[in-house]
């Protein structure tokens, strides 16, 4: 099952007279683990995205980093959006620099949040990002208010990121969060459960191993910079599930990784999403399974687009649109750009040197200062 595509935008604003096309594989690239592997490796047209390090107050305690981009132009009341990464990744992953990149050159004030401890978040926090701490990017999203008053915000999402952007909507329902105007969603784990039984499969083992010493790395990496924490041994988890129910449910409160995946899943909170939005994900996604989406009863302003084929956050197409073959970061710049009727595709350049070349320097002893890509 395929939704059909046909949102159209103002020609001045998106190639091909405004018109959204459907993604085609590239013929070479069809398969799934093609697409999503490849997808980490393919060349993209670098455009500078220089930004502002913060930090931001999580309200326990810990505290949260964001690199911020005000293109040249921006004005009170015009568009921001927030920008969250998936499962092992940051602020700084390509998928997240290049929409943040597209988007700034469109005049949208971007903000790439690192999830708690992620990225250069790393040693402001002594607890670790999950798939349910949607409280964090409400955290980001009031600084945002704060900053900009009036702004339109956007949640943009990616993989455990998208989960995170579709649970804050759904619970901004009965919570508003100031400013929010839309969420984007690109394959989200709507159901983390069934998520991480596909991960096991035997096909898809080596995304679960991949994630699983990432994430040993990064506890114990943890552990040795705040050495009172008490001890987990991680070493004997053998899958995400077992990491899970070893680590990630015991320290933040749950009563075991089923308890964890079913109080932190965004499915059940979809149908509350008063917020119009987008959701992207492909059929043939090798850990994210289509059937839950299937189930989950969408609201009129929440559109999904469930793709053939692409993979996990790959989408390398067999005709460049816009500029390159990434498909998926057109798609999220187009709908945002009909939602909020951007101007041409030239857009405002945002201040300051290309990143490309430069070195970045590292992050700052205070809380703000200047930081490239």
């Amino acid at each position: 099952m395929t939704t059909t595509i046909r949102e159209t935008v103002s020609p001045g604003a998106v190639p091909d007279g405004g018109r959204i096309p459907g993604f085609e594989p590239h013929p070479w690239l069809a398969g799934p683990h093609l697409q999503t592997i490849l997808a980490r490796f393919w060349p993209w047209p670098r455009r500078p995205l220089p930004s502002t390090y913060a930090e931001v107050e999580a309200g326990d305690g810990d505290r949260l980093s964001v690199l911020e981009s005000i293109p040249e132009g921006w004005s009170p009341g015009g568009p921001s959006a927030l920008l969250i990464h998936g499962l092992a990744g940051c602020a700084r992953s390509p998928y997240v620099v290049r929409v943040g990149s597209r988007l700034a050159s469109l005049g949208v004030r971007v903000v790439r949040m690192n999830l708690r401890g992620a990225g250069s978040g790393f040693g402001l926090a002594r607890s670790f990002y999950h798939g349910g701490r949607s409280e964090d990017l409400r955290a980001v999203a009031a600084w945002i208010a704060r900053r900009a008053p009036g702004s339109p915000i956007a949640l943009v999402g990616f993989s455990l990121g998208a989960n995170l952007a579709l649970k804050l909507a759904g619970e901004s329902a009965e919570r508003p969060v100031e400013g929010l105007d839309c969420v984007v969603a690109a394959n989200p784990p709507l159901d983390l459960d069934a998520c991480c039984w596909r991960i096991q499969e035997p096909r898809n083992r080596i995304y679960d191993r991949s994630f699983l010493r990432t994430l040993r790395a990064e506890v114990a990496r943890l552990h040795a910079a705040f050495p009172d924490l008490d001890l987990v041994d991680v070493a004997a988890a053998r899958s995400l599930l077992q990491f899970d129910e070893l680590y990630t449910a015991p320290l933040n409160g749950f009563g075991s990784a089923a308890d964890y995946y079913a109080r932190s899943s965004a499915g059940p909170l979809i149908p509350r999403i008063e917020v119009p939005g987008l959701v992207i994900h492909a059929e043939d996604d090798p850990f994210v399974p289509p059937g839950p989406f299937w189930s989950i009863e969408f609201p009129p302003s929440l559109a999904l687009e469930m793709i053939p084929q692409g993979g996990h956050l790959g989408y390398l197409s067999r005709k460049p649109w816009w500029g390159d073959r990434r498909w998926l970061d057109a798609r999220i710049t187009a709908w945002l750009v009909s939602r909020w009727e951007l101007g041409a595709t030239t857009g405002t350049r945002p201040l300051g040197h290309d990143p490309d070349r430069g070195e970045a320097p590292r992050r700052p002893e205070s809380h703000v200062r200047q930081h490239f890509q």
